[in-house]
């Protein structure tokens, strides 16, 4: 997108949620851009998944493959492939989550585009070329239509992160980025697996200085089981990257504490030509120099290459699947964390560095995971909710703003409840109650800490409680499977309920209970 974007000296603003002190993030984002924030925060089981289109193209329906051209020379068109008479442009890509998928967390929908003329032409004269057009008219940008599998359209309005329309700066080229939460509609939706269409997104068609893009994005956030919890954060914002460099920092983690650590990455933007290169999306390693990131789908060099990939895999579940998306990009990758170089056990904080040398390109998309400590995790789950005795998959957590963070914590200050006697209505009752019969446990009164559905959660648990100075008891219900993970097996019901009493004294152990099996 040579020669489109004029703007000044650039500062980006990334606030840091919920940190310790929520000390903000200073970088580099243009002053005429919008300040970048965090969208939220979670502490998961799960995973995340990014899909999306362009919504330009030199044909409304067919693939643009060619590699080799400068988006000024493209007459843009928009895409439109739905066979719907009542939209203008349309694009569709696929989503498919795993079979183990417990339940959509978070989706967030982005579109954005340069959208400064309805529609541009150009003359030759005296060995360039003049551009003209009518300014786009006043229809609303924030408002578009999103279609999940097998559904009906519904008309969606998103917030305006940036309208560039609205700055005599951006007047060449009126670059604009819109956001929507739709989580509920992909947890209502009949069909979560399968093509989401996003139609009406309003971009500047023909021929335009420097050319024009757009595009759109969904992030899906989900529950599943995995052999670790995750930390993932989501930004969001608009600012140019130019001559300058620009600093993400990421905190409010703590990754494992042995053995390779998982991190990946998803980055969304404006970039402009695919074959004007010089640009770099990199990440500091542990001795402080930055590492650029590159695959199979992506060069050193030429990170934004006007492509939606996935790893080194270029995306084609797509219609339609384009190879060159001319000025949108979308990259999902893994960071090659070979040894341990760039993220390394414990650590707590990383930069992501973006530059460029020769393009421009406006970024308004980031998100960071990595895998975190199981202690790190439980203690934000203490922090923040109670444990169910009967554990199918961890519980998500959802960090909001510190001061939202602190109204909770004062409302569910948690108080221990004091230690009862053997003349107390729970002590009788634990005597008074039949047993539980379950084959081949050894009769006694357990005292059960968790209760988990899999394998590898319990074995998890039992590890903590050998550090915490207990000795796990483990047996399994194989009527239903689960496996209850105890601290102590006794016929003698004063000495379980005594254990019990004092356990739950304790935030951690607050849900321990007594099981009598086999008793009666």
């Amino acid at each position: 997108m040579k020669h489109i974007l004029i703007v000044s000296a650039c500062l980006l603003a990334f606030s840091n949620v919920f940190s310790q002190k929520s000390n903000a993030i200073k970088d580099n984002l243009s002053l005429d851009g919008a300040d970048f924030k965090s969208v939220n925060e979670y502490y998961i089981y799960g995973d995340s998944k990014a899909i999306g289109n362009s919504i330009l193209s030199a044909h409304p329906t067919k693939e643009f493959n060619e590699m080799f051209i400068d988006n000024e020379n493209v007459k843009m068109k928009y895409v439109d492939i739905d066979k719907d008479k009542s939209t203008f442009s349309s694009s569709s890509a696929k989503l498919q989550l795993p079979d183990n998928l417990k339940k959509i967390t978070y989706a967030g929908l982005y579109w954005s585009a340069t959208y400064s003329l309805e529609e541009g032409k150009r003359r030759k004269s005296k060995g360039s070329y003049e551009y003209k057009g009518s300014y786009r008219k006043k229809t609303d940008i924030d408002t578009i239509l999103f279609k999940t599998p097998n559904g009906e359209y519904k008309t969606i309005g998103g917030e305006i992160i940036y309208d560039g329309g609205t700055n005599p700066t951006h007047a060449i080229n009126s670059p604009y980025v819109c956001y929507a939460d739709v989580t509920s509609i992909l947890k209502n939706a009949t069909e979560q697996n399968g093509d989401y269409t996003v139609a009406n997104v309003k971009a500047s068609r023909g021929y335009i200085s420097g050319g024009s893009s757009a595009g759109w994005m969904l992030y899906v956030i989900y529950q599943s089981p995995t052999d670790n919890p995750k930390y993932i954060s989501t930004y969001n914002g608009f600012g140019l990257v130019n001559y300058a460099p620009v600093d993400i920092t990421f905190k409010n983690f703590k990754s494992v504490e042995q053995g390779d650590v998982k991190t990946s990455l998803v980055v969304s933007v404006l970039e402009g030509d695919l074959n004007l290169s010089q640009d770099e999306c990199a990440i500091i390693k542990k001795d402080g120099t930055f590492q650029s990131l590159s695959n199979g789908a992506r060069n050193q060099q030429n990170f934004f290459n006007s492509g939606i990939t996935t790893n080194s895999i270029v995306n084609d579940d797509r219609v339609p699947s384009s190879r060159n998306t001319l000025g949108f990009d979308i990259a999902q990758l893994e960071i090659p964390n070979y040894n341990n170089e760039i993220i390394d056990n414990n650590t707590s904080e990383t930069t992501l560095r973006l530059k460029t040398r020769a393009d421009r390109f406006y970024m308004f998309f980031a998100a960071f995971q990595t895998e975190i400590s199981q202690d790190f995790f439980e203690d934000i789950v203490e922090e923040k909710q109670s444990v169910s005795n009967v554990t199918t998959i961890e519980p998500e957590v959802i960090r909001t703003t510190e001061a939202e963070a602190k109204k909770k914590k004062r409302k569910y200050k948690w108080k221990p409840p004091g230690i009862k006697g053997f003349d107390s209505r729970a002590f009788k009752y634990m005597i008074s109650k039949p047993s539980k019969i379950i084959s081949d446990v050894i009769p006694g009164y357990y005292v059960v800490t968790n209760v988990f559905s899999d394998k590898p959660r319990a074995r998890k648990w039992e590890s903590y409680l050998i550090k915490k100075g207990y000795t796990p008891i483990t047996f399994t219900n194989l009527k239903k499977k689960w496996e209850y993970v105890s601290v102590l097996r006794t016929e003698d019901p004063k000495t379980a309920f005594t254990l019990q009493q004092e356990m739950i004294q304790k935030y951690r152990f607050r849900d321990t209970w007594i099981l009598k099996v086999n008793l009666d």
